[in-house]
């Protein structure tokens, strides 16, 4: 090994270091991220409102990392396939951008595709459901109704402007929500 290195010239030497040691810090931000159960960097994004998508940046350590991998790697390929210096870095950096863009757009998707599990019960608008505990006419109470909606069976307070209470187990349609979590519902017809 000691012969291989001493044969390598300066450049294909800064390749390699620069290949290796990226390759490194990757596993270990890697590894950090399987073992701390959360990721080390979270590519920027921010967590003040507005989409998390949004909020990844192209220069997060993990992108820049992806870079100096796909740069080092490279580079010390094309110098021991006997490449020119100026060729082999114009093309070591195109690789390390590509590796950039594509951690850029895999995090981003990630990112996006992760839920709060928040109930937004204006999804259930629209959506069918049956009563669970009689709900009084003309919005003189609150009962409640059973509906599946965002993937969940949920139990909900709801009234309805029907002339008559509707009993448990009468399917009903919900048509709006009223303050954060009551639902409006009618009979199902």
């Amino acid at each position: 090994m000691d012969h291989w290195w001493q044969a390598l010239d300066g450049m294909a030497r800064f390749f390699w270091i620069v290949a290796i040691g990226a390759s490194l810090f990757q596993l270990l931000l890697f590894a950090g991220s399987l073992f701390m159960g959360h990721e080390f960097d979270h590519g920027g994004a921010d967590a003040h409102g507005g989409s998390a998508a949004e909020g990844v940046k192209i220069l997060s350590v993990r992108a820049i990392t992806a870079f100096l991998v796909g740069f080092g790697w490279c580079g010390a390929l094309l110098t021991g396939s006997g490449w020119s210096i100026l060729l082999t870095m114009v093309l070591a950096i195109i690789v390390g951008a590509i590796f950039m863009a594509m951690i850029f757009f895999i995090m981003r998707l990630l990112v996006s595709l992760k839920a709060d599990g928040t109930l937004d019960y204006w999804n259930a608008v629209g959506q069918s459901g049956h009563v669970y505990v009689t709900i009084p006419a003309h919005r003189s109470g609150e009962g409640q109704v059973e509906v599946l909606f965002q993937g969940r069976l949920v139990t909900a307070s709801a009234i309805t402007d029907a002339d008559e209470p509707l009993a448990p187990r009468t399917p009903v349609l919900i048509h709006s929500v009223e303050g954060q979590t009551t639902l409006v519902v009618s009979p199902a017809r």
